[in-house]
Parts: structure tokens; C-alpha cells; sequence
């Protein structure tokens, strides 16, 4: 096979290796499917329901000569919602096509596998902006979503993109009293048993380190919890070093959930970095199993554009092209999503701000 640069960017073998160079290097986790799996919608607008029953119904206890009760499934409140478009084009830079055209002409001169892995490990980079960059917008939106139970993206982290998506989930907040600032853990243990009964239990706490280390670890009431013996005397263990796995097995004695500190980072088009997850917030989770991303087919990808060659069958509905113009080679994505909690008040937001 004599390879060229349409080759290389539009033959599914080629472009097929390079994507799972990517998924098998994890070098950018995605972080939003821990909490969501894809599911397809046929129609860009779908209906939605909230407060998904997760818990069974205890059964009636009847006479043997009575009639079955007769039970319907709780209703459920609904909406809609409606995919959001995301994409980008990247324009291939002169220098980095011009390395890129040498290595083609030895591929052609030799025909060794050695040759296209080093093919494959140049464009790595091209493509992986390319096929993990509305994964990223996506972690950013879950995020907020888990921590704040709202989503949206605005001029300040979409310059050149809409203002479109704003969500607002019917969670549960509550905000912790300035008074319960020295104990936090005695607050936890009495809030939390108060809401079961509506709520359901929770599987974990999430938070970010730096609500962790001013809400968690600066509480004088969990400091003072942990005791370490040396020889024959006891002695209280510093803040400061006090661990995630520390605070687990506390928590674990005292019938609280498990922390999972979120440390979750995505970079912004002005090259700074942002937490997905909110400083002074604690998620209370049922389950990491949080709903699904609805995903669509874009029209450009049943309707191809004349001149662009394309990449199909990608998760999510997502399509990859590529296009040569006098004005350079680009790479464009395209794909439709949005994600959607079925259960979003069985979900307890805990605002922690007032503990300054």
C-alpha cells in the first residue's frame, strides 16, 4: 500500500490504530463514565424522568381470603431534555506535516511495521485533542452537576463556541451550620440518619482535596479522634498528616460513608486548568451509577459534507474528518450529547461554605 496523507487521515485501519493507541495509554482519564454509560436517542429532544425508584416496597401482609392490594409504580416527575452539539476543527501545523511527510516517504521506501508505529506515535497528539475533547466537556459538566446539582457552559470556558447548556437538577442541598465548624463528623452522624428515610443510603462521599483538608482534616473533632501509640505513651496525630484512608476507616467505625476525594482537572482553551468538582461542596452518592449519556447522530454524519472524508462508528455517535483546503489540512470531531441523571433526588449536596 502506497501511503499518502489522504491515506493516512481518512483509512479506518490507520485511524482505527491510532484511537486505540489513545484508550490503551489512559494518559487522559474520562472521567464521566464512572457515573455514566452511553445510550442512543433517536430524536435530538427526549423525554427524561426524575426520581427514578431505587428502593423495593416492602409487600402486604393480607388475609387468605382477601383481596391483593392493588399497587402502581410511584409516579415520576419529567421533562426534557434536548443533545447538545459539540465540535472543533484543528488545523494541522506546516512543520509538524512537513516531519510528518518525511516519515510517510520512508514508510513507502521500507513498508515496515516500524515505520507506521512511528507514523501512528507522531499524529498521536492530533488525535488525542481531537477524540477526547468533548469527553472533557462532558467530565466538566458531570462535574458540576454532582457537586452544585447545576450545569452550563458560558462565555468564559466556550470564547469562540454558544452560551447553550444550562441544567438544573432537582437535588437535595443542605447547607452544614458556622456552629457545627469543630464538629463535623458528630453533625454527619445525626444529619444523615435524619434523611434515610427519603433518600435512601449513600455509597460514598465525594469531595475535592481542598474541601477535604479546610472542611475534614481542620475539624478539631477529627484531629482529636486519631490517637497513635509509641512505646508506652499515646499521642495525638497531627492534622496535617491525617490521610483519605485514615478518615475511611474513622468513618467506617462510626457508620459514615466512604470519602473519594475528587481531583479531577481538565484544561480550558487559555491553558489553565479547573476542577471538575467544587471547592466547599460533599456529594452523597447512592451509587457511581448515576444515569447515562444520551447521545445522537449529528446530520453531518448521515449527510457527509462534499470534500471531507470521515471516521465513523465511534463511541457516543462520534465521527472524526478530515479535510485538505488551499487554506491547510484540518481535522474536524463532531458528535451530540448530554448527560441525563435518572435519580437526581436521591442525590445530597452538602454546602460546607459557611464553616470559615
Amino acid at each position: 500500500m502506497k501511503l499518502t496523507f489522504d491515506t493516512l487521515f481518512s483509512e479506518p485501519l490507520i485511524v482505527k490504530a491510532v484511537i486505540d493507541r489513545i484508550q490503551s495509554v489512559q494518559k487522559d482519564p474520562i472521567y464521566w463514565q464512572r457515573y455514566l454509560r452511553f445510550e442512543q436517542t433517536n430524536s435530538r429532544t427526549f423525554k427524561t424522568y426524575f426520581g427514578t425508584q431505587t428502593g423495593v416496597t416492602m409487600g402486604s401482609v393480607i388475609d387468605k381470603n382477601s383481596p391483593k392490594p392493588r399497587r402502581g409504580r410511584k409516579s415520576l416527575g419529567s421533562g426534557y431534555g434536548e443533545v447538545a452539539s459539540l465540535g472543533d476543527k484543528y488545523q494541522l501545523d506546516n512543520d509538524r506535516l512537513d516531519m510528518l511527510r518525511q516519515l510517510i516517504d520512508k514508510f513507502n521506501a521500507q513498508n515496515n511495521a516500524e515505520t507506521m508505529n512511528q507514523i501512528v506515535d507522531y499524529v498521536f497528539d492530533d488525535y488525542r485533542q481531537l477524540t477526547l475533547a468533548p469527553h472533557k466537556r462532558m467530565d466538566k459538566l458531570v462535574g458540576d452537576l454532582r457537586s452544585t446539582g447545576k450545569g452550563s457552559v458560558n462565555v468564559a470556558d466556550n470564547p469562540r463556541g454558544v452560551e447553550l447548556i444550562d441544567i438544573t437538577l432537582p437535588v437535595v442541598e443542605h447547607e452544614i451550620p458556622v456552629a457545627q465548624k469543630a464538629s463535623v463528623i458528630s453533625y454527619l452522624q445525626s444529619y444523615l440518619p435524619s434523611v434515610r428515610g427519603t433518600m435512601g443510603t449513600f455509597s460514598v462521599m465525594e469531595m475535592n482535596l481542598k474541601t477535604f483538608n479546610t472542611r475534614i482534616k481542620a475539624s478539631a473533632e477529627f484531629a482529636n479522634m486519631f490517637t497513635r501509640v509509641l512505646g508506652s505513651s499515646e499521642m495525638l496525630i497531627g492534622a496535617g498528616i491525617l490521610t483519605e484512608k485514615m478518615a475511611n476507616e474513622l468513618f467506617l467505625e462510626v457508620g459514615l460513608p466512604p470519602i473519594r476525594i475528587v481531583e479531577e482537572y481538565v484544561d480550558k482553551e487559555d491553558g489553565t486548568s479547573v476542577n471538575t468538582f467544587a471547592d466547599d461542596r460533599i456529594a452523597l452518592l447512592p451509587a457511581d451509577n448515576l444515569g447515562k449519556m444520551k447521545w445522537h447522530t449529528p446530520y453531518e454524519a448521515s449527510d457527509p459534507v462534499p470534500g471531507k472524508t470521515y471516521t465513523t462508528g465511534l463511541p457516543g455517535g462520534m465521527f472524526i474528518s478530515s479535510q485538505r483546503t488551499d487554506e491547510g489540512r484540518f481535522l474536524e470531531y463532531g458528535c451530540e450529547w448530554i448527560p441525563e441523571f435518572t435519580a437526581p433526588n436521591k442525590l445530597l449536596i452538602l454546602d460546607t461554605s459557611a464553616l470559615i
